[in-house]
């Protein structure tokens, strides 16, 4: 059985796999995820019938993404691993969310990176096209033929562009993926791909916006 959380993007989510089985939660993502997220677990065990002693692996989105989000998600994934005496597989944000909207023709999956950039990547068909860069979104859709697909909270941002470039913004283009994540992490880890909590590491494209108490400036 896996437990799959994915708070890099504006709208949390976690989903448990068992067979063909699943169940999941999502919503936008509020101070104190973290109590949410526990709401959320208890509720999808008590709905599938299963124990979270039953869970044999955990599938977590190690980002790109919110700062902030991505520390919580990954620190309560952590938590659980180190209880449950289970391993991790890590996954970047926008691949779950490419594959829920279903791959074919050409697809970019986007998260809005604030500062008038994004968190991109793109398929044709079945195959991504590079990795997950933090770009302008302009340059994210440079190069696509009209008729392309966006998805991810970064295609709702900034619609008008796509549309613009000859482009459609998928239906529920917001959601996730959270299942799609539970399955890879179950492939994975039967590949035997998953790591430790201890081995658990953010994805950041840049640095946080924070600058770190130690190097601000003394105020004179």
């Amino acid at each position: 059985m896996i437990l799959a959380i994915d708070t890099a993007g504006p709208v949390a989510a976690a989903a448990l796999i068992r067979g063909e089985g699943a169940w999941w939660r999502q919503g936008r993502a509020p101070r104190g995820t973290e109590v949410l997220l526990g709401t959320w677990i208890e509720e999808l065990c008590a709905e599938s019938g299963h124990a979270l002693a039953e869970v044999t692996g955990l599938g977590v989105v190690a980002g790109p993404g919110a700062f902030t989000g991505l520390r919580v998600g990954l620190a309560t994934v952590a938590g659980l691993a180190m209880a449950l005496d289970v391993p991790v597989w890590t996954d970047d944000a926008l691949t779950p969310r490419a594959l829920h909207a279903g791959l074919g023709g050409e697809l970019v999956s986007m998260l809005d990176a604030r500062k008038g950039r994004v968190y991109a990547a793109r398929w044709t068909g079945e195959h991504r096209v590079g990795a997950p860069a933090d770009i302008a979104p302009e340059v994210a859709l440079d190069g696509l033929t009209a008729g392309f697909r966006a998805t991810g909270e970064g295609a709702l941002v900034y619609a008008a562009l796509v549309e613009a470039r000859g482009g459609a913004v998928v239906p529920d283009a917001d959601d996730p993926g959270i299942v799609a994540l539970a399955r890879r992490s179950a492939a994975g880890l039967a590949r035997g791909e998953g790591v430790s909590a201890l081995d658990l590491r953010p994805t950041y494209l840049r640095d946080a916006d924070a600058v770190p108490r130690a190097a601000r400036q003394p105020v004179r």
